[in-house]
């Protein structure tokens, strides 16, 4: 799974995966492409079966990175991506956001699994 590279100020259109987030700038949200690109997985029983989708959830995250909650908001048709994504983010620490604020973030996160298929 790639999500591409993060250009610097320009946010990371990848089609991989959608952040629906004005908060933290576009270098924040493209740490966070690279940090879900560090630590996304495609689990093997979704992949035995076959399985893609665009699975979607909300997540709050404090200042500093620790994400408090995660919460499925969009299912995908596959209880093992739907898990594989909130597994994601549940006690993770993304990247902080920038600035010296304490207010959290809030963003809903949606990840399009796709299966490589070679012919």
């Amino acid at each position: 799974m790639s999500l591409g590279p993060a250009k610097k100020g320009a946010a990371n259109n990848t089609p991989l995966s959608d952040i629906d987030s004005d908060q933290g700038g576009p270098d924040w949200r493209n740490a966070l492409s690279q940090w879900v690109s560090q630590h996304a997985y495609y689990p093997e029983r979704a992949r035995a079966n076959g399985e893609e989708g665009d699975a979607k959830v909300r997540v709050v995250a404090q200042h500093n990175g620790r994400v408090t909650s995660v919460e499925l908001i969009g299912r995908s048709g596959s209880i093992w991506l739907d898990l594989a994504l909130q597994a994601l983010f549940r006690d993770a620490h993304i990247p902080p956001l920038p600035g010296s604020g304490n207010e959290p973030i809030e963003f809903n996160f949606t990840m399009h699994y796709i299966l490589r298929r070679v012919p």
